[in-house]
C-alpha cells in the first residue's frame, strides 16, 4: 500500500490516463478526489470504489468557480490533499496555424493550459498546509518533437512544460515538488480518434506490439509513472520533464 494515507486531487479522472491513475492510486491506499467533465464515466469510476476512497465530482475545468468549488469539495472531504495530478487535456488535430479559429486556439489554452494554472493556485495552498507535496503534470512528447497540424497541442504541452518548471523553482521552499509526464502515444479515447483521423497506428509508425520501441502504451503504463513521481521514492525529482513514451524520441525515422 505504497499510498496509504496519501490524499490526491486527479482531474480528468473519468477516463485515459486519469482515470488509470485514479484507480492504480486508490488499489495502492491513496484516497482520491477526482474532477472532470464527463460525469457518467466519473460516477461509475467512483461507485467501483467502496468506502469512499475515489470521490467523483463534475466540473468544468475551464471555470475557476468550478476548480474553487472542487478543490473546497476535496479539502472538506479529505481534510487536505499531498498531490494533485493533472491528466484533463484535448488534442486538436488538423489544421495548420493560419486555419485555425480563434475559438479553437482559446479553448485549447483553456483546457490544456490555463486549467492546469488554476487547479495549482486553488490547491497549492492546500500542499502547503499539509508539509509539501507532489504537482504532477501531463505534458507530450510533442513539447520537444511535434508533428504536422498540431499547433494548438504542441504549443500548450511546451508551455506546461515550462510552467512545471517554474513551479518547481517556485515552490521547493514549501517542500512542494512539481513534475510534468511527456507521454507518447496512450491508448485513451482522445489518442485513438487521432490514429484513426490518420488512417491507423500503423499508418505513422506506431505499434501496439509490446516488445516494440514507439509503441501505444496502455494507459496504466503512465499511472505507474505518475505514481512514482508521487511517492516518497522521487524525493529529489523536481522541476523534470520525465520521458514515459517507450522511446518514440528516440527514434529517428
Amino acid at each position: 500500500m505504497m499510498f496509504a494515507g496519501k490524499r490526491v486531487f486527479v482531474t480528468g479522472a473519468a477516463t485515459g490516463i486519469g482515470r488509470a491513475t485514479a484507480e492504480y492510486l486508490v488499489g495502492e491506499g491513496a484516497s482520491v478526489f477526482g474532477a472532470g467533465l464527463d460525469g457518467e464515466e466519473g460516477e461509475a469510476l467512483a461507485r467501483g470504489h467502496a468506502g469512499g476512497s475515489l470521490i467523483f465530482r463534475v466540473c468544468d475545468l475551464t471555470r475557476e468557480s468550478e476548480v474553487r468549488a472542487a478543490v473546497a469539495a476535496a479539502r472538506e472531504r479529505f481534510g487536505g490533499l499531498d498531490a494533485v495530478v493533472n491528466c484533463a487535456g484535448i488534442y486538436p488535430t488538423g489544421k495548420r496555424l493560419e486555419e485555425l479559429a480563434d475559438e479553437e486556439w482559446d479553448n485549447t489554452i483553456a483546457v490544456n493550459l490555463t486549467a492546469i494554472f488554476r487547479v495549482c493556485r486553488a490547491t497549492l495552498p492546500l500542499l502547503r498546509a499539509s508539509g509539501g507535496g507532489s504537482i504532477v503534470n501531463i505534458a507530450s512528447v510533442h513539447a520537444d518533437a511535434t508533428v504536422p497540424g498540431v499547433p494548438c497541442y504542441a504549443a500548450t504541452k511546451a508551455a506546461v512544460v515550462g510552467l512545471s518548471r517554474q513551479m518547481a523553482l517556485d515552490y521547493a521552499v514549501d517542500r512542494i515538488r512539481v513534475n510534468a509526464v511527456l507521454v507518447g502515444s496512450v491508448a485513451t479515447r482522445m489518442t485513438l480518434d487521432a490514429l484513426e483521423a490518420a488512417g491507423g497506428a500503423e499508418a505513422i509508425g506506431l505499434s501496439f506490439e509490446p516488445n516494440r520501441i514507439a509503441r501505444i502504451a496502455n494507459p496504466s503504463e503512465i499511472a505507474t509513472a505518475i505514481g512514482f513521481l508521487i511517492s516518497d521514492a522521487s524525493s529529489f525529482v523536481t522541476g523534470s520533464a520525465m520521458q514515459v513514451d517507450g522511446g518514440l524520441l528516440a527514434r529517428l525515422l
